[in-house]
């Protein structure tokens, strides 16, 4: 990702000042000082960035999933001091199927039931995906009783109100989400495929090239951005 983030943001004709190896970690903003940073990596790496950008008052923009409930408490400590947005997919088209989710979850009777399959290349260190959790995170927003089952098996007996969410791993998947609604005699699918990961990059810039504007430090959303 940092390879085509690179790629994107040199045809926008905008200027990298600093490139950061991510087995090193060595961060430095001294005398190049950029408008805004853009974290593709691991947890590990992204906690030293948001330090150092903090201390530097720079705003990040992270991609990283895998992030655990302790880095996200000290992540929204740093975002008390300069502007951060998280995302777990910077894809435009992940973003509407995120709002059509919400619409049909908001819209079909409680007796549908909802399903939710990922599927990615066997390389993803995080399953299931950030974008999947997100998306059981909008159901629940709605129908605050469902409960996340993740993956089924054995003989236990279907909990109405749960949702299943399943990852599956193979070859080299970019990127695959569907969401199933099912009724009694019908079925709603929603489904988003990702078929180029420079995809990400370029709705990174985008998003990129409208947040480093803000200046109130806060933990942002992509939805509060676009």
């Amino acid at each position: 990702m940092g390879q085509l983030v690179i790629k994107v943001t040199n045809e926008l004709g905008h200027e990298i000042v600093s490139k950061i190896n991510r087995s090193t970690m060595e961060y430095d903003f001294v005398g190049t000082k950029p408008d805004i940073c853009i974290d593709f990596s691991v947890p590990i790496a992204t906690m030293k960035l948001c330090a150092v950008a903090a201390a530097s008052k720079v705003p990040v923009l992270i991609g990283t999933t895998g992030l655990t409930d302790e880095d996200l408490h000290k992540i929204e400590d740093f975002a008390k001091i300069i502007p951060i947005l998280i995302s777990p997919n910077f894809s435009i088209g992940v973003h509407v199927l995120r709002k059509l989710v919400c619409e049909a979850t908001e819209k079909l009777p409680k007796n549908f039931d909802i399903e939710i399959v990922e599927k990615h290349h066997t390389k993803k260190r995080d399953a299931p995906s950030g974008t999947a959790l997100s998306i059981f995170n909008d159901i629940k927003n709605i129908r605050h009783d469902s409960v996340g089952v993740f993956g089924r098996c054995g003989k236990s007996e279907y909990v109405s109100g749960s949702v299943g969410v399943h990852a599956l791993r193979g070859g080299d998947v970019v990127g695959e989400h569907d969401i199933y609604f099912f009724g009694l005699g019908e079925r709603l699918e929603i489904a988003h495929r990702v078929t180029n990961r420079e995809i990400f990059a370029r709705g990174a810039l985008f998003v990129a090239e409208k947040f480093y504007k803000i200046n109130v430090p806060k933990l942002y959303n992509l939805e509060e951005v676009l």
